[in-house]
């Protein structure tokens, strides 16, 4: 078997569990954009290089259980940011690496799963960044990190950022028009 086709020892979550405000609320997931919806484009990066693959999602819940994989629901009502997402991926997890995108990065490379992996050091976290700064929820993320993240979101915060500050990491760097997401509809192509 091909060395490329044998799954990385590691789980991916899709965070598509926003309100899509700037969408005017719509399912951002379900939005086509370059003949496919978001979800096919985010699928596509992850889902042959991931031991398992999960969806975090708080609508359209059925749609998503289509596709094949887990959809994961926040424990908190409404939509509590990604932080809540990744909560819910750490503790369905099997593996002892979490992989995490975002549903509106269409445009993240296929590769990416490996880019992240290689880049894993002594740290517990990789995340991606370009010049003008990190992508906080384009990362990978150790098991370890699951208390941490339990007790940040205890104080109240749901910044995944401020998560992020205090944690050994490694960065990624990938082209700033690779981590390009897609908010608005005249985002969409």
């Amino acid at each position: 078997m091909p060395k490329e086709s044998v799954p990385l020892p590691l789980s991916a979550l899709i965070l598509a569990g926003g309100a899509g405000r700037r969408m005017g609320g719509l399912d951002k997931g379900w939005q086509r954009h370059r003949g496919q919806p978001l979800i096919a484009h985010a699928l596509a990066t992850v889902q042959d290089r991931a031991q398992e693959v999960f969806i975090s999602a708080n609508r359209s819940l059925d749609a998503y259980g289509r596709l094949g994989y887990p959809v994961l629901v926040d424990a908190e009502p409404g939509f509590a940011g990604p932080l809540q997402g990744i909560r819910a991926g750490f503790a369905a997890m099997q593996t002892d690496w979490l992989a995490c995108i975002p549903v509106d990065c269409p445009d993240l490379p296929r590769d990416l799963l490996d880019r992240l992996w290689r880049s894993r050091g002594t740290e517990p976290l990789v995340v991606a960044g370009d010049a003008h700064g990190i992508t906080p929820v384009v990362a990978l993320m150790h098991r370890s990190l699951s208390d941490s993240l339990a007790t940040y979101l205890e104080t109240g915060d749901a910044s995944v950022r401020g998560w992020m500050r205090k944690i050994p990491q490694r960065l990624l760097p990938l082209d700033a028009a690779a981590l390009r997401n897609i908010n608005r509809p005249e985002d969409l192509e």
